[in-house]
């Protein structure tokens, strides 16, 4: 008679508990679920071209190189702040940059080296 009197106490506070625990596992499920649903929507992090902008300033075309180098360094603070579609403009525009800072010098060398080897440049000075 105790036993039962015991057993119909017992049995529905473990059955309470179990609810709870049961409850407590779907919402930690959920956040997890909802954790992974946000990583996979954040895009990888753009490439920032810092070698080719810094390329681009010490060999090519100073001018054009440095606004590579800018554009370059603004890449990862902005993936950082999550914007990432300015990161990817950033990332876009510093690569544009540093070929057209490129395309510049190498046609100025051209220029320069015909210049040279026809003997122009030592008739102006």
């Amino acid at each position: 008679m105790i036993v039962n009197a015991i057993a119909k106490i017992y049995l529905p506070l473990k059955k309470e508990k179990m609810e709870e625990t049961n409850l407590e596992n779907q919402v930690q499920m959920n956040e997890e679920q909802s954790r992974v649903n946000v990583s996979e929507q954040v895009p990888p992090m753009p490439s920032n071209n810092m070698v080719l902008a810094i390329l681009t300033t010490v060999c090519c075309c100073l001018p054009l190189g440095i606004v590579a180098v800018i554009k370059a360094s603004q890449v990862s603070s902005l993936y950082m702040a999550k914007q990432y579609a300015a990161a990817q403009k950033s990332a876009d525009d510093a690569k544009k940059w540093a070929l057209i800072g490129m395309g510049c010098g190498i046609f100025f060398d051209i220029i320069y080296a015909i210049l040279w080897f026809t003997g122009t440049l030592l008739s102006l000075s």
